[in-house]
């Protein structure tokens, strides 16, 4: 396109004219080298988004690991036990079975822990009004206890990023009478 400029520059006849033409030729390039800089800016910013994003979620990995291993370890110690065993079970056996499960608990306190680090959070669903964006009613039924559009139970937990929804409670939700 420069070319083209040039070659129409020369068979000017004016010499205010061929000046003029020159300098469009000059801020017709400028702009050209501007927006391809542009464009290689913006790949740049990509490239780096890609990249902070790949630590982020490594970061995010490293603190998961031992999480994984005391479900690993748990799952190790887990107690065997039958519906047929259940008449035999001693004191003893119960201890250790009490033990597990609370082992267990501790782990997902230790995993809500990190992933609350990251702006994960549970939405609260206990003793709460129904709210359609922050909960999913799977079913609504009569009761007597819990008043209308309230919370009966929660079906599966729903998680908040920096407050926003990113996963619906699945919930049971009272009609009232």
């Amino acid at each position: 396109m420069a070319l083209e400029y040039s070659q129409m520059i020369k068979k000017s006849a004016s010499p205010k004219i061929t000046r003029l033409e020159k300098e469009l030729v000059v801020e017709h390039d400028a702009k050209l080298r501007i927006a391809a800089e542009y464009a290689n800016y913006q790949k740049r910013v990509e490239v780096e988004k890609e990249t902070l994003k790949k630590h982020a979620n490594r970061n995010l990995l490293e603190k998961l690991f031992p999480i994984f291993d005391n479900f690993y370890r748990a799952s190790a110690h887990a107690p065997e036990v039958s519906l047929e065993d259940l008449p035999n079970l001693t004191e003893e056996d119960y201890k250790k079975i009490f033990t597990y499960f609370s082992g267990l608990r501790l782990i997902e306190k230790q995993l809500e822990q990190v992933l609350g680090e990251v702006g994960l959070k549970r939405i609260v669903t206990d003793d709460q009004v129904f709210d359609h964006n922050l909960h999913e009613a799977i079913s609504h039924e009569p009761s007597i206890e819990i008043p209308a559009d309230h919370i009966i139970a929660e079906v599966e937990a729903g998680w908040l990023v920096d407050g926003t929804v990113i996963k619906p409670a699945k919930v049971r939700v009272s009609k009232g009478n």
